[in-house]
């Protein structure tokens, strides 16, 4: 996608940018810690913070929820869904009973506390059919904890009495997939809801629903346009589907749609949007969005290639990648601490479920006491950036010398003449004359080596057009734009896991951890990243580290 105005949009999800001044929660720069000691899957895909208590989160794989009251320093398993999937998983506040609402291909489950304080589940929602019976996205009702709004695969529906009676939305299509649904914390009288064919919006409380992106079908390719007939259409290349939304927290009327090729914004309600800047962002499959009052400046986005944050300011994205052990992120929830206003970030990814917070300042020594070129002194042995990026770029082939060598060959070729030899044999050079001799022997052959001549040829031939323009030109060009990607991908890869692997070493030597456990895992850690470089670079940083 374009970053010029458009009317089409997409799916939602979103992703961030690396840049060169990084993103800050309070009074650090944010970090990542890996909070997922005690749950036993790796691969987790949803997690939801209760809206009232910080140190209430829940994480899902597809089959088992989990639930922390500490902030992540203990997890117990609270349900098993042994016959289907955990698609969407809801907290609510703690005054309305602090439920937890799970959406998966059997219906809607609720826990409730029995009487010895037990945790137990109700089914409150159960479709007519496969497809309305798998839901795939809740949304509860900030002020009223007994309406509740579920997206399934076949259309939205809505209760206003806590799951007892549940209608089906108008003027959203039944046979369309509901992915993501977002009320209007400012104004809940709004809800936004994302399908598969377009982006809708209610403001009269669900009652009804307008169509605000269309999602429509030109020359095989995806697009999303604000009206069914507009001549005013941009492409979206390969499969566009929304993913999530988000309302931004200082304007209600700017509204975010993440999709699968790109970030999407509107900032009149939905009746134009424009496409956000793709600088910094390492993938446009943007999986889910979140924002945070106490954050008004920045978006965040879990993407396939990690967690990024979008800057209204800078209109560019910067990938938040410090302590952050996997790439593939899932699912992303952000919550404001109401004691140091800072916000918290929470990501369910393939590796477990981190959490982000302030960095710490070293507690080891007062004020400056160490100096940063100490800290840095302690690593001048180790290969520079540069190097790595230098061997990364030759064990990939993929040196910027590399095109410029192609074009001279091909203008060089050109000069060449072809060149042509042939031989051939059992031929006759001269042609028989008959004559008449005698009366006994009237006609004779004078051509004595009849069928045993020989002939050898050169041909020296230049093709003159060449020497202005031939057609390997074309084909360079062509391979010259995919290896100036490649290499920018390649560089972007070693150039972020360097900078994690000296981060971790910094942190490893201001702040070492007293814990074996803490000790174990950044060690692995570091050893993790230390072959991931390695296998960019021909294993070129363990070689050199193993020479000092």
């Amino acid at each position: 996608m374009r970053g010029h105005r458009i009317t089409l949009v997409a799916a939602v999800c979103f992703f961030l940018h690396l840049s060169t001044s990084p993103i800050h929660a309070g009074d650090g720069e944010i970090i990542w810690k890996d909070v997922s000691s005690g749950i036993s899957d790796a691969d987790l895909q949803r997690v939801a913070i209760a809206p009232d208590n910080a140190d209430i989160v829940y994480v899902s794989s597809e089959q088992v929820l989990y639930k922390t009251v500490d902030g992540g320093k203990n997890w117990r398993e609270i349900f098993r869904h042994t016959g289907g999937i955990i698609n969407a998983v809801s907290a609510a506040p703690a005054d309305s009973g602090s439920y937890v609402f799970i959406g998966t291909d059997e219906g809607v489950y609720r826990s409730y506390r029995n009487s010895d304080g037990g945790m137990q589940w109700e089914r409150i929602f159960r479709g007519i059919g496969e497809l309305k019976n798998s839901v795939l996205s809740i949304a509860v009702h900030p002020m009223n904890t007994e309406i509740i709004f579920i997206g399934t695969r076949a259309g939205l529906f809505q209760t206003d009495n806590n799951g007892k009676e549940w209608k089906q939305a108008r003027n959203l299509p039944e046979e369309s997939a509901v992915t993501s649904i977002i009320i209007d914390a400012s104004g809940p009288s709004t809800i936004y809801a994302a399908a598969d064919n377009g982006l809708y919006k209610s403001a009269g409380s669900g009652e009804d629903w307008q169509r605000i992106l269309v999602k429509a079908s030109f020359e095989n390719e995806d697009v999303l346009s604000i009206a069914e007939d507009t001549m005013d259409i941009d492409e979206i290349k390969g499969e566009a589907k929304i993913r999530s939304i988000a309302v931004d927290a200082s304007d209600n009327k700017i509204i975010y749609a993440g999709t699968s090729a790109g970030l999407l914004i509107t900032k009149d309600g939905g009746a134009t949007w424009n496409t956000a800047s793709s600088s910094g962002l390492f993938s446009r499959d943007i999986r889910c969005l979140a924002v945070s009052s106490k954050d008004p400046e920045n978006l965040y986005a879990a993407t396939a290639r990690g967690v990024f944050a979008y800057s209204k300011k800078s209109e560019s994205w910067q990938e938040l990648y410090n302590g952050m052990a996997s790439q593939d992120a899932r699912y992303l929830a952000a919550i404001s601490n109401p004691l140091d206003q800072n916000i918290t970030l929470w990501a369910a990814t393939k590796k477990g479920v981190f959490k982000t917070g302030a960095e710490e300042q070293n507690a080891g020594f007062p004020g400056n006491a160490v100096k940063t070129e100490h800290v840095l002194a302690k690593f001048a042995h180790e290969p520079s950036i540069e190097e790595i990026r230098e061997a990364a770029i030759a064990y990939a082939e993929v040196q910027p010398d590399k095109i410029s060598e192609w074009r001279r060959a091909a203008a060089a070729k050109a000069l060449l003449p072809q060149l042509k030899f042939a031989y051939q044999k059992n031929i006759d050079w001269q042609k028989g004359d008959y004559f008449y001799s005698t009366a006994a022997e009237k006609y004779k052959d004078n051509d004595i080596t009849r069928g045993d001549d020989k002939a050898w040829s050169v041909s020296v031939t230049w093709e003159l057009g060449d020497l202005v323009w031939n057609a390997a030109q074309t084909a360079i060009d062509t391979r010259s734009r995919l290896m100036v990607q490649l290499r920018d991908d390649v560089l972007n890869e070693v150039t972020r896991l360097y900078f994690e692997r000296r981060k971790l070493q910094i942190a490893m030597l201001l702040s070492p951890a007293e814990e074996i456990n803490e000790k174990i895992e950044k060690e692995l850690r570091l050893q993790e990243l230390t072959a991931d470089i390695d296998a960019m670079t021909d294993s070129y940083l363990s070689k050199r580290l193993n020479k000092q």
